[in-house]
């Protein structure tokens, strides 16, 4: 039978025969649905097959023991798995970055096409298959049964075997109730009204608003099958198996990592950044913390209140030092041609104050990690008082810019030219 036919055949499955589900069709199954859509071929899924009585009487509770748990031949539950590329990337002398919010939705989402292509494939073999909405529910409680470790979280559940009878065939929404044609094209009370008459016009759904005493069918589904308050537990517990699983931190991990971010350490490499502002030469001192701007300094240059340094500088170490006060003092240090060491001290003190103050608020910005072509944008937005503090802002935006990619933002052309 052609896909598209069986499809329009379609039904859940929950009464199964005894007849066995041998290995060899159910593992080529499996093999072949692995050519489904994924996320840059990384497969980021695994399947928990469970065949034994003992382990589908383990997992009927998780699923609010529904029968078809225990009768079918096959339960399979199919997670989103970061684990295995991570441990692939840790072995291959790679640094993954894959516990976080992002990584689960993508492998959710390769997780989810595998369900549906292996779905398709065991109804193309006459294999009777239902989907079970309810693994999200107990994400944590099949974590501990099917012993799944970090970066690994139950999506699907699928009950498999030969069907016991031919099920009926749900009825669905019309075309027109979910394409939108180049644009969404929210819905008004006539859309919903003719999209949903024939559904709620079936006798079995007009019975199921009668026994359960209620207006309506969608008050079914509000007060009684999906309530909000039930929604809410259950994400609450989702969440809590996100953080379990490591996909998301935990607020004593968010904490070390803010203060990681926010504290500075007493010494930052420096890209030393010249440009003009009003033809007066200028320089940019760009901080860096793990190769990306975490604060900047600015400064007039060659005056008797400036900074004099030589021009081949273009790299060097802004060092913080407290003074006897207990006043922070920023200084800035660089090698000379005979390789010793020369330091500018206190570059607080060479820089006009509203200026400087400025330059801390760009800072503070930057320790937060804003996106940088964001912080260039936002420094452009700044409506400024004067000319001369507008100009310097343009500086600090070239500054800036140098290390944002294809950065969208237009800096004007007659501050274009470094500073000689």
């Amino acid at each position: 039978m052609k896909l598209t036919a069986l499809l329009q055949q379609r039904a859940s499955v929950r009464e199964y025969s005894k007849r066995k589900l041998t290995d060899k069709l159910l593992n080529s199954l499996l093999e072949s649905a692995a050519r489904t859509q994924t996320m840059g071929n990384l497969q980021l899924y695994s399947v928990v097959v469970t065949r034994s009585e003992e382990g589908k009487e383990k997992l009927a509770p998780a699923h609010f023991n529904q029968p078809m748990v225990k009768s079918c031949q096959v339960v399979l539950t199919i997670c989103a798995d970061f684990n295995r590329t991570t441990r692939w990337c840790q072995e291959r002398n790679a640094n993954p970055g894959y516990d976080n919010y992002l990584s689960f939705m993508n492998a959710a989402s390769d997780a989810l096409l595998y369900t549906q292509t292996f779905s398709c494939l065991a109804e193309e073999a006459g294999l009777g298959v239902c989907y079970l909405g309810t693994t999200l529910y107990n994400a944590s409680k099949i974590c501990e049964l099917l012993q799944l470790p970090k970066l690994v979280v139950p999506i699907a559940t699928l009950t498999v075997g030969w069907p016991a009878s031919t099920p009926n065939i749900s009825d669905r929404l019309p075309l027109a109730s979910f394409i939108h044609q180049e644009t969404y094209k929210d819905y008004s009370a006539n859309d919903i009204n003719s999209h949903y008459n024939s559904r709620e016009n079936l006798p079995e759904n007009k019975h199921f608003v009668e026994i359960n005493n209620k207006e309506t069918l969608a008050q079914v589904f509000t007060d009684i099958r999906y309530t909000k308050k039930d929604n809410e537990a259950m994400s609450e517990s989702l969440l809590e198996c996100l953080e379990q699983q490591g996909f998301i931190k935990d607020a004593s991990e968010l904490e070390e990592d803010f203060n990681e971010v926010v504290t500075r350490p007493d010494v930052l490499e420096c890209d030393v950044v010249r440009f003009q502002n009003n033809k007066e030469k200028w320089v940019a001192f760009v901080g860096l913390r793990d190769g990306r701007p975490y604060e900047i300094f600015t400064g007039l240059m060659d005056d008797d209140e400036g900074i004099l340094i030589p021009k081949r500088i273009t790299k060097g170490r802004i060092i913080r030092a407290l003074e006897p006060d207990g006043t922070k003092r920023y200084d800035f240090q660089f090698e000379n041609k005979r390789g010793f060491k020369t330091t500018v001290e206190g570059l607080s003190g060479k820089f006009n104050k509203e200026y400087w103050n400025y330059a801390k608020l760009i800072s503070g910005v930057l320790r937060y990690r804003m996106p940088l072509d964001n912080v260039v944008r936002l420094v452009a937005s700044l409506s400024l008082e004067n000319d001369s503090i507008n100009t310097w802002k343009i500086g600090v935006c070239r500054a800036l810019k140098k290390y944002v990619k294809d950065c969208s933002v237009n800096i004007p052309a007659d501050e274009e030219e470094d500073a000689e």
